[in-house]
This record gives structure tokens, sequence and C-alpha cells, in this order.
């Protein structure tokens, strides 16, 4: 069975030969550090592209997941022609949402600013939003998914086209906490907000699915919703003021992408917001935090694994930075509690971050490879 066989088996709950596996998409890539110690592990030469991956672009290459064996690969709409155009003296970028950014030392970023922490509903329309119709974001793109589906025997997904999601976006240009009195007192506000941005993400993903739209077997959405200890916002709140958004962004890329999977990131205790998420039409969910409240992965299996896909589950948070040992053992109890009747596509629960050591990355694929097999 071929990698993109075996991934279809899987988000359609039917058993592969093995339990698949996916490195390189959101919540679950590598950080530049981690790509360049995997190169010279394996003795891959030469430059790397980079790709765009959130606020700002990081390496991405093919011949480290080859090497490791990964069933999935990943496809990334290109920056806008004037991409971090605006740097400031403090080493802080301006991107085209508005925030200002700041790569840390760990590969992962740090974003500031609230450019529109006073604004009123009239101020959504006046507000510089991102051109989703920049003909660079789409440079070269037509001709690398149309290789990777015809020379290739992996699946494909569609990286997400933006830094976030509506929640994250919302809370990011309002700021956390003037954003959640919001949703108590200025309902109104918050539903324009909403729409608004589901209006200009909806844009990105249509000219992004009209070049890898018939290629792809997953298209990826994002939006964190929990803390370790709980979801951000009541469940009925979303149920109110999110869901439909959400709702019409994935019929937005199912008309376009009618044969993909819609895969959701969304870290923490998400579980309370499960069911609404399949009921507005996800497929996928990612990343089974499995050390978050009430996310115990057998549990959620049991609940709701007839009716969705978890794609994640192997704790980055202690088990990918202790002893080796470790990292084999929840591998494999991953692959025996989730694998059986499809279902699961194995990877971490979030990006392999600079304090991976590479002994775990490697006993991660080493197993997992050993033992898929059994799953079932």
């Amino acid at each position: 069975m071929n990698p993109r066989e075996r991934v279809a088996l899987a988000l359609a709950h039917r058993q592969p030969d093995r339990v698949p596996l996916s490195l390189g998409g959101t919540a679950h890539k590598l950080s530049d550090s981690r790509y360049q110690l995997l190169k010279e592990h394996f003795g891959i030469d030469g430059d790397s592209p980079q790709r765009l991956t959130g606020a700002y672009l990081s390496y991405a290459d093919n011949r480290v997941l080859d090497a490791l064996g990964t069933d999935i690969r990943h496809v990334h709409l290109r920056p806008p022609r004037d991409f971090m155009s605006v740097q400031y003296p403090d080493e802080t970028w301006r991107n085209e949402w508005g925030f200002h950014y700041r790569v840390l030392p760990s590969g992962f970023y740090e974003l500031g600013g609230t450019p529109l922490g006073d604004a009123t509903s009239a101020d959504l329309a006046r507000y510089p939003w991102p051109d989703p119709h920049d003909p660079a974001r789409v440079a070269g793109l037509a001709e690398e998914v149309k290789d990777l589906y015809e020379n290739t025997p992996y699946a494909i997904a569609a990286y997400r086209p933006t830094i976030s999601g509506i929640f994250e976006l919302s809370v990011q240009l309002r700021g956390m906490e003037r954003l959640l009195t919001d949703l108590l007192l200025e309902r109104e506000f918050v539903d324009a907000l909403f729409w608004k941005l589901a209006e200009v993400l909806g844009e990105f993903y249509k000219i992004y699915l009209e070049v890898v739209g018939p290629y792809v077997q997953i298209v990826e959405l994002a939006d964190d919703l929990g803390s370790q200890a709980g979801p951000l916002i009541a469940p009925r709140l979303y149920r109110e003021l999110l869901r439909d958004k959400h709702a019409y962004l994935i019929r937005t890329i199912k008309e376009r992408a009618p044969n993909a999977k819609v895969m959701l990131h969304s870290c923490g205790a998400i579980k309370p917001f499960i069911s609404d998420f399949i009921a507005a039409g996800v497929d996928i969910l990612n990343p089974l935090q499995p050390l978050a409240k009430n996310m115990d992965p057998v549990k959620l299996k049991a609940e709701f694994g007839r009716e969705i896909v978890f794609l994640g589950g192997v704790d980055v948070q202690q088990t990918m930075r202790g002893p080796v040992e470790g990292v084999r053992a929840e591998v494999r109890r991953r692959i025996e509690e989730l694998g059986k009747d499809g279902g699961f596509v194995l990877a971490p629960s979030h990006n392999f971050g600079d304090d991976v050591p590479l002994e775990n990355m490697l006993a991660f694929f080493e197993t997992a490879h050993q033992y898929g097999i059994c799953a079932g």
C-alpha cells in the first residue's frame, strides 16, 4: 500500500496496512534547527526551500520526510510581494495583518500590538486587510502540487494559508481581555469582526484551492480555542458566535476541494467543542494534546472516533523532551490505542522545537514503523 492509499483509508475510518505518519503540517512541524539537525544526520546536502508556515518563513525539505518515512507532503501558499518589508530597530517585523512579531530563540515567535484594540464596527471596512488575491501567493504552486500528485506516491495536504484562524486573529487584533469582554458586552461587534475575518480567510482559501484543490487530500484550518486547563471561551459562545463562521469556511473549502478532508488545528483542552466542530464540518482534529484536561486519547477515540479522525497524539510537552525509552513507549501506546479501524494519523502533539533531541525524533519514527502494522 502506498502512502496516498494508506492515508485515504485512515481518513475513511478504515484499517490501512499501518498507521499513517505526518510531519510538516500545522503544529506538527520542525523548527529550523531540527531540520538542520536531521539533514546533517541523514547526510542531506544543499539548501532547503523556505515556506510560509505562520508569521514568518521556515525551512521545509521533503528529503528529510523521505528519510523519516512519513506519508503526507504539504504545499504552502506563498508570501505576498511586500512580505517582511518593514523591520524596526528592536528587531521586530510588521506583517500584513498589522502585527509586530519577533522570532524567539526557541524557533517559535511572539506577536505584539493590537491594531483593532479600539475599533468599532464601522472601522472594520476601513482596515487595511491583507490582499488574498496577490498573484505572488500562488507563484510556482501549480507546478509544485502537480509534480507531487503525478510523480510521488504521497498524500498531499494544503497547509493553512493564514497565520491563524478567526478566533485567534480576533484575539491578536483586539487583545485577549478586550475580546473576552466584547463576547459578553459587544456581541454585534464580535459578530461583525468574526464575519469579516471569515470573508477574508474565505478569499484566501478560494485563491489557494483554485490551484491545489484537485490534488489535495487534506486542507488545514487553525483556531486555538483551549488552554491546558479548559476552553478559552464558553462552548455556548462558540455555538452562538463562531460555529457558523467555521462552517462557512469549511463549505468554501469543500466546494473547491470536494475530495479533501478538512483538518482543524485547535490546541489544549477542547473536548467541549468537539461535537460542535463535527457539526461545523470538521473531518480531522489536530493535535490531540494528551496532557491537557479531559483530552485522554482512549476516551476521545471511544466517544468521537466514528465521526472524526485524530491527527497527532504524542506529547511534546514532556515525552519528546524526556528519555528516549518514554518516546518509544508512548508512540507504541498511541498506535495501540488509536490505530484500530483507521481514523488516526500519528504525529506529535505540537512542533518539534529546539529542545527535542535528535535521538527522540529518530525513535519516534523508528517505533512508528516497527509497531504501526500491529494496530488492530
